[in-house]
């Protein structure tokens, strides 16, 4: 069979992470083909959570695998390396582990290539500035054969100053819809809050005195595991993370929502655990009085979401507020929403665009337009 020419992106941000970048390199050289060419390893920035920067690099090999065997080839080694099996959320977005070893087909002997497995070449490639920097090092990025339409940072869509941020609100406020919006735009890593999964959700608005408990204590777990993934995951193609929800609405509903003895043991387990999970370094915070909520959760339509009372969502927003009041760490905007629709209004959209893009101090910060 004739040789092909694959290119290889790798990166490691854990444990010794120029060991575990070799090891990739010997176990593909014995596995895959003769590494013809390697760029230099470059350093590049975590977003955050306490992480390590990633040392990353591109090697060109000689292979006689065809693409699916040779992603299935490299996914073996990435399991030998500690890198666990990536895995789907109910919402259809990714979830990753252990980023030990990430390896990545960037290009397959310039060939394009497109199955529910894999796209060649690899359709990022023109939005990470390291990956075009280790490919024009070895004189590659040119003949990469990439579709018209493929991602490309060559009118920017903006710069944000922050690794993690998170978009919060009252039930009903919009917060998910903005959030992929942002994500889609800015090419974030999206974090998505999983109701679906919490069985308790539908039979605590019909009696929240019986249910609240086990519906915030699954809550609770859910999204710590959620959370504490992310502490050792990164894609190395998204350039930050967003999220519609954070740790501590844990704590703002439970306060709400449990009773004085219930509360008590679920701070003993929430303080525990919350010290371990990432925080956000900006919040966005969707403000909007109850009949505003009330008519997008009668939008939606969801079953289960019909009992809930104009009394509830301000106890809740409420709740946010008073929690936002004591924090000093994170700069938070408190955005009044009630005459923005940044979903078919763009002159909207642009103005929350032009909130993440810019720098604050620490506190609460009020928008008004």
């Amino acid at each position: 069979m004739k040789m092909k020419r694959a290119i290889i992106g790798m990166g490691s941000n854990l444990g010794d992470r120029a060991a575990y970048l070799a090891e990739a390199r010997r176990l593909i050289a014995e596995r895959v083909g003769e590494i013809l060419d390697t760029s230099s390893e470059l350093e590049t920035e975590a977003w955050g959570f306490e992480a390590p920067a990633f040392i990353n690099q591109v090697i060109v090999v000689g292979t006689e695998l065809e693409p699916l065997a040779l992603l299935d080839e490299l996914q073996r080694i990435e399991r030998e390396l500690g890198r666990t099996e990536k895995t789907r959320w109910s919402d259809g977005q990714p979830e990753y582990h252990n980023r030990t070893i990430d390896l990545d087909i960037l290009d397959y002997d310039h060939q394009t290539y497109q199955d529910e497995r894999l796209t060649l070449p690899h359709p990022r490639i023109r939005e990470r500035e390291f990956v075009k920097t280790q490919l024009e090092e070895l004189d590659l990025l040119g003949g990469i054969p990439f579709p018209e339409n493929a991602p490309t940072r060559t009118e920017p869509k903006g710069n944000v100053p922050y690794s993690y941020i998170v978009v919060e609100g009252c039930i009903g406020a919009g917060k998910t819809t903005l959030t992929k919006m942002l994500a889609e735009d800015y090419n974030a890593e999206l974090v998505l809050e999983r109701f679906a999964d919490n069985p308790f959700l539908p039979k605590f608005y019909k009696d929240p005195v019986h249910y609240a408990f086990p519906v915030e204590m699954t809550f609770l777990m859910d999204r710590y595991q959620q959370l504490r993934n992310l502490l050792t995951a990164r894609d190395m193609f998204k350039d930050f993370v967003i999220g519609d929800y954070f740790i501590d609405k844990c704590i703002i509903f439970s306060k709400n929502n449990l009773l004085a003895d219930e509360y008590n043991l679920y701070k003993n387990v929430f303080d525990t655990i919350s010290s371990f999970l990432p925080k956000p370094k900006l919040i966005l915070y969707l403000y909007n009085d109850a009949e505003h909520l009330l008519r997008n959760i009668a939008m939606r339509g969801r079953e289960y979401e019909k009992d809930i009372t104009a009394e509830y969502l301000n106890s809740i927003q409420d709740s946010y507020i008073g929690y936002f009041k004591q924090q000093t760490q994170i700069p938070i905007l408190l955005v009044e929403t009630a005459k923005l629709d940044f979903v078919k209004n763009p002159g909207d959209y642009q103005r929350i665009r032009q909130l993440v893009e810019a720098k604050y101090e620490p506190g609460i910060h009020r928008i008004t337009f």
